[in-house]
């Protein structure tokens, strides 16, 4: 994560690459906007798949998470609009997105097994137990535990097409119900409410 931001997202291009400041600017931005692409995509999927339930988790974490699902849904343009408007007429708006695509969905499978490899290792009750592999991860998919390859994948292509925007990404509205019903979310405005009042 610190070469990813640091180093490829860093201030300056990385290795020494002679591109200009609005140029490189830009660059991150197509990124970050297909990164959210993504996170939109899994924020979703938490959203709706019921296989989470049926796996009986810690009700205060699925809140959690689908609460973290819900704001990934609803600011999902935000970085690609900036990235738009920051682009302007330029011709090479839409090869830049494309290049931004390119580099971000490898390194976010890589991040992907890594991360999953890193919590089954450092999980007390399957450390020892369980290895993350293409194998474990079917089973979890089956169980409706995580998306599928394919359903990340599908990300990739829908992204490219010219005429893509973020806002025909996942369900706004879903999203938005699911932040007034979230006790976490909840208890957030009344906290914000009461502070306001005193």
């Amino acid at each position: 994560m610190d070469f990813l931001f640091e180093v490829l997202l860093g201030e300056r291009p990385p290795f020494g690459l002679p591109i200009g400041e609005r140029e490189w600017l830009r660059y991150r931005l197509s990124v970050v906007a297909a990164v959210e692409q993504f996170t939109a995509v899994l924020g979703d999927w938490v959203l709706g798949e019921n296989g989470l339930d049926r796996a009986a988790p810690d009700p205060v974490m699925l809140d959690l998470l689908r609460w973290h699902g819900a704001e990934e849904v609803e600011h999902r343009s935000v970085a690609f609009d900036m990235y738009e408007h920051c682009g302007g007429e330029d011709p090479a708006r839409y090869a830049r997105r494309l290049a931004g695509m390119a580099v971000t969905a490898p390194v976010l499978l890589y991040l992907w097994a890594w991360g999953a490899a890193y919590l089954i290792r450092h999980d007390p009750w399957l450390a020892g137990r369980l290895r993350y592999s293409l194998r474990e991860h079917k089973r979890a998919v089956a169980k409706g535990l995580l998306p599928s390859w394919r359903q990340l994948g599908a990300a990739v292509p829908r992204y490219l097409r010219r005429s893509y925007h973020p806002s025909q990404e996942g369900s706004l509205q879903r999203a938005l119900d699911y932040l007034a019903t979230s006790p976490a979310a909840r208890a957030v405005a009344g906290a914000v409410g009461r502070a306001a009042i005193a």
